[in-house]
């Protein structure tokens, strides 16, 4: 029952109810067996232990049924317009605490439509009971001060222990939900990072991710790669094919960048790895591409597929816009040298 407090598939209304009943019910239980202890059985305390067997019947039916507004409203009208307003007519201030509860009540459970509202009727409602009771204090029986301590304390104390258990349960709700939101925006900003047909990272990624690396002053180069002939892959073997060329050859550079650095979908056939390291290091990894591209193709169509690739490093001082050019240049003059080889210089 108490995990589910924190269920946030529950309707929080449906989990704020759970709480007031709770609350509710442990604290009439408390002041009930408080009255007999201090009072005796007299009408006050007959009060207080039906105001318990009310609100115990209301939080079990909403609890039951989930139709929790007719028992929100039966709880908080019984504690509010009469319990604590009867309490306080019957000892007078020592009783007080309760009054500030009922206030807080309405102001944790109450929808935002209604708090203000009721708060404000609340608090006229109490100052007109506050007033009542100095204006009949002559006609209200007298107790002894040790009856009137021993009310202050109890009333201090378990308004005190309704509003810490609320609370606390209100904000390690709260916290959850902020745990969920963020768990929730994380994942679509990694999906944002994410090219939708590959699932590696999309170009907007691959910008962000070489700024850091420009910021960092680290060393890498940018190895930009086109598939050769990708348009006659489509034409001779269907686009179907084509998209999965194109999902494969994203997963053999994926792994092929691992922790090294990252791979990412360029636009169309082009892709883009970064690898940390120099332009030897690149090259040996593009060789590995290569020949898990050939074996993927043979086994696939009996043909090896190629691509073409230009490296560029990076150099201390140059913008993210013309490593891209640069690495644009030399991808070209790959295509024009006839394909199927790396140029880096």
């Amino acid at each position: 029952m108490f995990n589910k407090l924190f269920d946030q598939s529950i309707d929080i209304k449906k989990r704020m109810f759970a709480v007031l009943a709770a609350a509710g019910l442990v604290s009439n239980n408390l002041g009930f067996a408080v009255n007999i202890a201090v009072y005796g059985v007299n009408a006050i305390t007959a009060a207080c232990g039906l105001c318990t067997l009310i609100i115990g019947a209301a939080g079990f039916f909403g609890l039951k049924t989930g139709k929790v507004r007719l028992p929100l409203g039966i709880i908080l009208g019984l504690i509010i317009a009469f319990e604590f307003p009867m309490l306080f007519l019957a000892y007078g201030a020592s009783t007080f605490p309760y009054m500030l509860l009922g206030l807080f009540t309405i102001i944790a459970f109450c929808d935002e439509k209604r708090r203000g509202v009721l708060f404000s009727a609340a608090m006229v409602y109490d100052g007109v009971i506050i007033g009542l009771r100095y204006a009949l204090c002559d006609n209200i029986p007298r107790y002894d001060s040790s009856a009137y301590f021993g009310t202050g304390l109890s009333a201090f104390l378990i308004s005190a222990a309704a509003m810490f258990y609320c609370l606390s349960i209100i904000i390690r709700q709260y916290e959850e939900k902020n745990k969920e939101l963020k768990k929730l925006a994380d994942e679509l900003g990694e999906i944002n990072k994410l090219d939708a047909q590959t699932g590696i990272y999309n170009r907007s990624y691959l910008t962000e991710y070489l700024n850091e690396l420009v910021r960092g002053e680290k060393k890498f180069c940018a190895a930009l790669i086109d598939l050769d002939n990708f348009s006659s892959i489509n034409e001779k073997y269907g686009l179907p094919f084509g998209d999965m060329v194109i999902t494969e050859f994203a997963g053999i550079i994926n792994n092929a960048a691992g922790s090294s650095g990252i791979a990412a979908r360029y636009g169309g056939q082009k892709f883009m790895i970064v690898c940390l390291g120099d332009v030897m290091r690149t090259e040996d990894m593009l060789e590995n591409v290569s020949k898990e591209y050939a074996a993927f193709s043979v086994s696939e169509k009996q043909e090896e597929f190629t691509f073409s690739a230009g490296i560029e490093e990076y150099s201390h001082g140059v913008e993210i816009s013309r490593i891209f050019r640069n690495a644009e240049e030399k991808l070209a003059r790959a295509k024009v040298k006839g394909k199927n080889r790396v140029v880096s210089k």
